[in-house]
């Protein structure tokens, strides 16, 4: 059986002991369930990031994937992408929600506005200054018949003293139950490369996880 079918499987479960009220037996199960869940996504996070290509749009990751789970549950993992002092850091995570939509809605919103909040209070700690985060835009591209929705957000800052620029951008694959998101910082003065290499980048990784997910879904031939 694979990954996504067996989290396909415990989710419906999951939703079916959700609905039935009664003693801590029940919810012990319920607890059990989501342990379970949490699991799979987990080992299927791990592997997709494990899976992405080592160089995309000229940047390249030569540092391990990032355990980001071990130390908050629902945090995922993270894989870093630099080339001179470009840096795109891709992180696959799901925050413990099991009900990842399938398009831009409210939640996805309000998660890109708690991530902007993430760098801005990076001031309050003297790691940056003059933080300042743009208005959130919701970019659609297409690959070979597919749709990706993001969201989008640049943040400008100075970090020792050297004006920088960050773009978030902000996605999903709901049959991998994940959220994807990309963070691209660079210094100003990278602006025209960055326009040139994010668009690429960001489809890259968007398709390798729809590729990703679609496997798992292919029968395996005995």
């Amino acid at each position: 059986m694979n990954t996504a079918f067996k989290i396909f499987s415990l989710t419906l479960l999951l939703a079916s002991c959700a609905g039935v009220s009664g003693n801590g037996k029940q919810a012990s199960l319920k607890m059990s369930l989501t342990d379970r869940i949490q699991a799979q996504v987990v080992e299927t996070q791990r592997s997709v990031t494990e899976s992405l290509p080592d160089e995309i749009a000229g940047l390249k990751s030569v540092e391990p994937v990032a355990d980001r789970e071990q130390n908050q549950r629902g945090a995922g993992f993270t894989r870093a992408y630099t080339a001179e002092d470009i840096v795109a850091t891709v992180f696959i995570y799901n925050n413990q929600n099991f009900g990842i939509p399938a398009e831009i809605n409210p939640d996805m919103e309000s998660l890109m506005d708690k991530h902007l909040q993430e760098i801005q209070a990076m001031q309050d700690s003297g790691l940056y200054t003059d933080v300042k985060t743009g208005t959130k835009k919701t970019r659609t591209f297409r690959w070979r018949g597919v749709n990706y929705q993001v969201l989008e957000a640049d943040v400008q800052f100075s970090q020792r003293e050297e004006p920088k620029k960050s773009l978030l951008v902000l996605g999903m694959n709901k049959d991998l139950m994940t959220y994807v998101r990309i963070r691209y910082t660079y210094p100003k003065s990278k602006q025209a490369q960055i326009n040139k290499k994010h668009p690429v980048f960001t489809r890259t990784v968007f398709v390798a996880l729809h590729n990703f997910a679609e496997a798992q879904k292919t029968p395996v031939a005995k």
